[in-house]
């Protein structure tokens, strides 16, 4: 009996110690500069690059 009081309290401790994991950190849609991560598409990360075109516009491209 006194090992399950101590397993109980030792999970309740564990479980309500646990942080919140939080989504909210998506990176943004537009580059703001070469390196950075971008959404490349919903769900999907990309990476801010310069095309070889010279046109000076940053892209984001996919990582897959």
């Amino acid at each position: 009996m006194t090992r399950a009081l101590l397993t109980s309290i030792a999970l309740s401790a564990l479980l309500t110690a646990c942080p919140e994991t939080k989504k909210n950190d998506t990176p943004p849609a537009t580059c703001a500069k070469v390196g950075d991560s971008c959404t490349f598409a919903p769900g999907k990360l990309g990476l801010c690059i310069e095309p070889a075109d010279g046109s000076g516009k940053l892209i984001c491209q996919s990582q897959h």
